[in-house]
């Protein structure tokens, strides 16, 4: 569950027209550009087509929708598969205020208080989770030293359990239409994302 929170909120990019206006259209992405984070890990397009762009992650590769960068699916080989959760974290074109949601069944791995079956006691219940994102706006953001105009997104997970009622976590993420991708991702100190750490862009390099 962690890695694929991770590289759905890393393999999401921005672009902006202008700075200083209150929209983003969707990037145009070349195979090559290529991200790198203060944790090691590595973004980089590897393939794209009139509809898609192919994103390679660490071990992973996923589609996403040229024209909303929604994640159409994970690819293995050849072969799509389920297109899973985090499908809708963004949702071009970005405008201030714009929110969004999305949900998804998944077997949670974390303790029996977080499943969601009524009188479910054993871990890996079938639990229905809620996503939502809302663009809060703009902001400078200081990354290593430079000052970059970045778009704010908030991201919510929420999930009911028989135990402690409503569990709910957010998370916040900042994209600079320079980097044309996310440079800082925060977590919330919530004990949902107890096992996450927060991340800052390290380096990035854009194919012409």
């Amino acid at each position: 569950m962690k890695q694929i929170l991770v590289s759905g909120l890393l393999i999401l990019f921005c672009t902006g027209t202008v700075l200083g206006q209150d929209k983003l259209e969707a990037p145009n992405l070349n195979v090559g550009d290529k991200w790198i984070f203060n944790d090691g890990t590595t973004i980089q397009v590897i393939g794209k087509d009139e509809n898609s762009y192919k994103i390679k992650f660490e071990k992973e590769t996923f589609l996403l929708d040229r024209a909303t960068l929604n994640r159409i699916s994970p690819v293995q080989g050849k072969r799509q598969l389920n297109r899973g959760p985090l499908r809708k974290l963004l949702d071009f074109p970005l405008v201030i205020g714009k929110s969004w949601k999305d949900n998804y069944s998944t077997q949670l791995k974390w303790e029996d208080e977080f499943t969601s079956k009524t009188g479910g006691y054993s871990m890996g219940d079938e639990t229905l989770i809620f996503e939502s994102c809302r663009v809060l706006g703009w902001e400078v953001l200081e990354v290593h030293s430079e000052y970059l105009k970045t778009m704010k997104v908030e991201y919510k997970r929420e999930w009911s359990s028989p135990n402690g009622g409503m569990r709910e976590g957010k998370a916040w993420y900042w994209y600079s239409p320079e980097a044309k991708n996310i440079v800082r991702l925060q977590f919330d100190k919530s004990q949902v994302w107890s096992q996450y750490h927060d991340l800052l862009l390290e380096s990035f390099s854009l194919k012409e």
